[in-house]
């Protein structure tokens, strides 16, 4: 094995370990990351993993009543589990992130394509394709596409073929908007109210931007943030999303 291959390998496990505690480590629980584990042992086809991680998910859903978007990630990582387009429709509609419906979506869309279903396949995606679109998620627009001319369907391709893969060039509208808001010093309770998204959706974007910018807090996101052009009060503006 490699050293690339050894350093990969002990990332995965780290975000393994990260994720598993974001969904089990005691505080609030983070649905995203529950589908995250359980699509991460789903592709590398270990069935028993993923099976029991949703029964965890599911149990902490069923130890916290009233629980919002977990009971919607309860419900998706055993629609993912049994392949279930019903479930993972259910799921879908019963979030309230906008990330959440996509994924959900998205995967209900693949579990009527492996049962044969190519129309309720192709709507399904559709509906992903749309979602991701207004989330201006690049790389999920541009594995929704594949999935949609795997089935013979073409969609016309949005991209962000000029835009760098990482520093601030490589951050969207939406991306930028967020980085403002925590340079004012706003939480991300506070961001996700005034850009009309979930919590969660605004956790997404801040892991992502984190990633393109090589920064690991706050602080040295805000300090970017002061060297760029743009005013802080362009991020004032609504996202434009619900």
């Amino acid at each position: 094995m490699t050293r690339t291959e050894v350093d990969l390998h002990a990332y995965v496990r780290q975000l393994e370990e990260h994720l598993r505690l974001a969904v089990f480590g005691g505080d609030a629980a983070d649905p995203e990351s529950a589908v995250l584990l359980v699509r991460g042992a789903l592709a590398a086809d270990d069935r028993a993993r993923a099976a029991e991680l949703a029964e965890a998910a599911e149990k902490l859903v069923a130890d916290s009543p009233g629980a919002g978007d977990m009971a919607a990630a309860g419900a998706h990582v055993r629609g993912l589990v049994e392949q279930d387009p019903a479930v993972l429709d259910w799921a879908a509609t019963t979030y309230s992130s906008l990330l959440g419906r996509a994924w959900a979506t998205e995967d209900a869309g693949m579990a009527c394509a492996q049962q044969g279903d190519r129309a309720a396949a192709v709507d399904r995606l559709h509906e992903a394709y749309a979602l991701y679109q207004q989330l201006e998620v690049a790389d999920c627009m541009d594995r929704v596409r594949a999935r949609l001319r795997a089935t013979g369907v073409r969609v016309r391709h949005w991209s962000y073929s000029d835009r760098p893969a990482f520093g601030w060039a490589s951050l969207t509208d939406t991306e930028r908007r967020i980085v403002y808001l925590v340079a004012e010093g706003l939480s991300n309770r506070q961001i996700a109210s005034h850009m009309f998204l979930s919590v969660h959706t605004i956790a997404f974007h801040l892991r992502r931007v984190f990633c393109k910018l090589d920064v690991s807090s706050r602080v040295q996101l805000a300090s970017l943030a002061a060297e760029q052009d743009g005013p802080p009060l362009v991020a004032r503006q609504p996202a434009g999303v619900s």
